[in-house]
């Protein structure tokens, strides 16, 4: 379940477009397969949602 805040570290956690450039992966196609799993984010702060990189992982799986 999301939470409120920052329950890691924030260097632990990147926004979708963040990990994508960083795994080398389109964001686009990234976004569309952490919906796909449906894979909440770890942490919110407003509008941006901030992703673990177990959850980027899991989500780059998907795509390939």
């Amino acid at each position: 379940m999301p939470t409120q805040g920052f329950p890691m570290t924030t260097s632990d956690l990147k926004t979708a477009a963040a990990w994508a450039k960083d795994l080398g992966v389109p964001e686009k196609k990234l976004k569309e397969a952490l919906k796909a799993a449906g894979l909440e984010p770890d942490a919110k702060n407003g509008v941006c949602a901030y992703y673990s990189k177990a959850s980027a992982e899991k989500a780059r799986q998907g795509i390939e």
